[in-house]
């Protein structure tokens, strides 16, 4: 921008001649200087004041000069003149911005001008020549320019603690330091009132910060409970002005602006399992309100996808322990109708071993004689079949475990009971 300046103004001109002079430095550092200048100051308004309301303001005219403006950093400077040689020149701040103030006269050579000034931020200038003025509105035009670089540049760092929002979020970044809290800066939150008897009045709860709080960080796989809280300027973070949990039936629903004037957004938040109503949230900046909309809608399906997944989950094990209940009356069943089976066909056995007693004796004498005797050869077949089932298990255990029959125990006690049988001769009958 300062390489530009001398181009734009044609070089270097004498401050005599009443255009700007550019005077070259090492590296080109141009300084624009203008003769004859009133400079003006706001009457009866403070700096701040003054800038809000700079056409409605009264104005007093402090003196007459030369006015200097830096290339580099566009600081003013302005000498009254008509002083002596010891008169200094008085530094104005650095130029910001500067707008032509309308007069009677036809040549606009009037200015508001806006500088850094901490006690004066608002003054009036007025060029003795149009050409002047139109040479300074060019400066002012760089100047507002390199200002608007500058805060775009330096707008991410540029948020200090010195304002409420500012020290209300450090105070919440210091309390939820370990779980990474998103805050949402320049909003208010807007409910029932608490101090009504009925619920259709809606005021301001307060005004503050937003803040999305995740779970502690947990290894056990859980979900955890994401939350919303509202913490006001005035209350601090002692205590939020309200306080949600984020579930799949709260709703986030964003409302038409109508009022021009009004925030930027607004949203209504809809509790209805917590009993919390019916809440408006707005926000002062559309790229917080965005942002803040997004994240919440992120934790609102995840949310929705973990109860989900948590019900299929149970209906997951509840099917499963159905199942194993139908396989273990599975199992009951079979046994039972094995147990019918095997009494259907002993009755059929019985029966037809009566029946061919019967036979044999000619069909003589009563029945109870033949079940007696049927009776008798089933206690013999068990006693076959026990005895059967013992040898075989003998040898089993003989073959995997080296054991001895219970007989052949017996038999080699008896050996020893009749005489006096060695050792070895136990030995010899036991193997």
């Amino acid at each position: 921008l300062k390489y530009c300046a001398c181009w734009l103004f044609g070089g270097t001109s004498l401050p005599n001649s009443g255009r700007i002079a550019c005077e070259p430095m090492g590296p080109p550092a141009p300084r624009f200087t203008f003769s004859g200048v009133d400079v003006g100051l706001p009457a009866k308004v403070t700096g701040s004041e003054a800038e809000e309301e700079w056409q409605e303001v009264d104005w007093v005219t402090w003196s007459t000069g030369e006015l200097t403006i830096d290339g580099d950093s566009y600081l003013l400077s302005f000498k009254p003149s008509g002083g002596a040689g010891s008169v200094k020149a008085k530094p104005l701040g650095s130029l910001i911005r500067a707008g032509a103030v309308a007069t009677q006269d036809e040549e606009q050579r009037t200015f508001a001008v806006t500088t850094s000034d901490s006690l004066h931020r608002l003054y009036r200038f007025t060029f003795q020549s149009s050409r002047n003025a139109s040479d300074f509105e060019r400066v002012a035009a760089l100047a507002e320019s390199a200002q608007s670089s500058r805060d775009t540049t330096e707008a991410p760092d540029s948020r200090t603690a010195s304002g409420n929002i500012s020290a209300l979020e450090v105070q919440i970044q210091e309390t939820f330091a370990s779980r990474w809290p998103l805050i949402f800066g320049g909003s208010e939150l807007y409910g029932c009132d608490p101090k009504a008897e009925h619920d259709g009045s809606e005021v301001l709860l307060g005004r503050g910060d937003a803040v999305l709080l995740d779970p502690p960080e947990d290894s056990s796989g859980r979900v955890g409970a994401y939350e919303l809280l509202f913490y006001g300027e005035d209350e601090g973070v002692r205590e939020p002005i309200k306080h949600f949990q984020i579930g799949p039936r709260m709703t986030l629903k964003r409302q038409e602006q109508e009022d021009e004037d009004g925030p930027a957004a607004s949203f209504e938040i809809a509790t209805p399992l917590q009993g919390l109503g019916v809440l408006t949230i707005t926000f002062d900046n559309a790229d917080t309100a965005g942002a803040f909309s997004r994240d919440f809608r992120v934790r609102q399906r995840l949310m929705d996808v973990s109860l989900k997944t948590a019900k299929h989950g149970r209906a997951a094990e509840e099917l499963r322990s159905e199942l194993q209940g139908l396989k273990g009356q599975r199992l009951i069943s079979r046994l039972w109708r094995l147990a019918c089976v095997f009494v259907v066909f002993s009755v059929i056995a019985v029966a037809v071993r009566v029946a061919v007693l019967h036979r044999q004796n000619g069909g003589a004498g009563p029945l109870m004689p033949y079940l007696h005797k049927v009776a008798a050869e089933a206690r013999s077949l068990s006693n076959v079949l026990h005895a059967r089932l013992l040898t075989v298990g003998s040898k089993v255990c003989e073959a995997a475990f080296k054991s001895v029959a219970a007989a052949d125990v017996r038999r080699c006690t008896m050996l020893a009971e009749t005489g006096q049988p060695t050792v070895q001769q136990l030995t010899h009958c036991l193997e």
